[in-house]
């Protein structure tokens, strides 16, 4: 019975708090380019606490229809950026 009782807490427990991280991260990541920054995935990673960067943008662009920009750096990382909010140095 203990068993059965810890199982339904666990599966119950890891639905909730996916749905819930992933509105978070996505928040967060919103906030990141509407700050009008450029990031890497890597920064974009660590500063909202997650390693979903990519697939996080890529909700961004294709579900809420966000005009999120790139471009390849030398070293191969993207550089991403919300359209119309790079800065004067662009």
């Amino acid at each position: 019975m203990t068993n059965q009782k810890n199982n339904s807490k666990f599966l119950g427990h890891d639905y909730t708090d996916k749905s819930t991280d992933s509105a978070r991260l996505i928040q967060s990541v919103r906030k990141l380019f509407s700050s009008g920054g450029k990031f890497t995935a890597k920064e974009i990673n660590s500063l909202a606490g997650t390693n979903d960067a990519r697939k996080l943008i890529s909700v961004l662009r294709h579900k809420e229809g966000w005009q999120i920009e790139d471009c390849r750096l030398s070293n191969g990382c993207k550089l991403y950026w919300l359209a119309g909010k790079g800065g004067s140095d662009e």
